[in-house]
């Protein structure tokens, strides 16, 4: 693995420069860089958690095929990827009703511009060359299973015996209600962190969407709620969870339904964010310890409320 910001320049060109280090977080190091006088991005996995070759083919995927802009890719290598330094996502965003419209719109955007791409739903995976391939299964149920069973595993690998039994009992739910997620929509190509740090707005329009490295292929829905979920609702800010809901819809219908799962997501959204939490591990031992507990307690809670329902 190329652990060095250095030997990933070197790699592809003789003048470069390394400017400051942008973000760390697990399993990623992000940096602003100068490839043969260019202003770049270069995004380095930090351990075998990180993808930065696949988030790669998904940006260029999505320039080739949505009208979002994303960073142009430079070059990429099996954990790195260099971009073209895009302007428009400012460091510290303003989250008000004119950004979540427009935010909103342009999340339908990319996905009315990916419907049709896939016949399931997956995980995309990069390939040789400038392709992109897509880990798919049969069902949606399939999907989030498979979600799910990575972060058990990856609980259970360090010990987290808690956050791993709960994700099994989730994946239950999951096999015992596919009924649960009916009329959920196709498959389109799915952000996975569509949040204010990651989207720039100006005059109504995106004009700049980073961090793909979540992505997935999902119904649309399961992006709305893992955006409108920590932004607006956690956050308590219903107003602009209206104006981020009516700037979709301007774009795009949200399916049947799709209320009343939100119950569903913000459960199998919080087990992805145990794993998060321990793989960032930002708080410190106590810290995360009590973070965890109450999402642990949280999945729980809310498995007993579907339970009921779907009895």
């Amino acid at each position: 693995m190329t652990r060095d910001v250095h030997d990933a320049l070197a790699s592809h060109a003789t003048a470069f420069e390394v400017r400051r280090e942008l973000h760390r977080v697990p399993p990623h190091a992000t940096y602003e860089v100068a490839l043969d006088g260019r202003r770049a991005v270069c995004k380095l996995a930090t351990n075998d958690e990180g993808d930065p070759a696949t988030e790669a083919r998904v940006m260029e995927h999505v320039a080739r095929h949505a009208p979002i802009p994303v960073p142009r890719i430079l070059a990429v290598g099996p954990d790195y990827f260099v971009a073209e330094w895009l302007e428009g996502v400012p460091e510290e965003p303003r989250v008000d009703e004119a950004w979540a419209r427009a935010a909103g719109a342009g999340m339908a955007k990319l996905h009315a511009a990916t419907a049709g791409d896939c016949a399931a739903t997956g995980f995309p995976r990069g390939t040789a060359g400038e392709g992109l391939a897509l880990d798919g299964h049969p069902s949606w149920t399939d999907t989030l299973r498979a979600l799910l069973l990575d972060c058990r595993a990856f609980l259970a690998a360090r010990g987290r015996d808690e956050g791993s039994a709960v994700a099994v009992e989730v994946v239950a739910f999951v096999d015992e209600h596919p009924e649960a997620f009916a009329g959920a929509g196709e498959p389109v190509l799915c952000h996975g962190n569509w949040v204010p740090d990651h989207v720039g707005v100006e005059d109504g329009e995106v004009v700049a969407a980073i961090d793909f490295e979540h992505a997935l292929v999902a119904p649309g829905e399961y992006d709305y709620w893992r955006a409108a979920l920590p932004a607006f609702e956690a956050r308590g800010r219903p107003a602009l969870g209206r104006a981020f809901r009516a700037g979709y819809e301007s774009v795009r219908p949200l399916p049947d339904g799709f209320a009343r799962r939100a119950d569903l997501y913000r459960m199998i959204n919080t087990v992805s964010y145990l794993k998060s939490l321990h793989l960032q591990d930002r708080h410190g031992p106590a810290g995360t310890a009590r973070r965890a507990e109450w999402m642990t307690r949280y999945v729980r809670e809310a498995l007993d409320g579907l339970r009921e329902r779907y009895a």
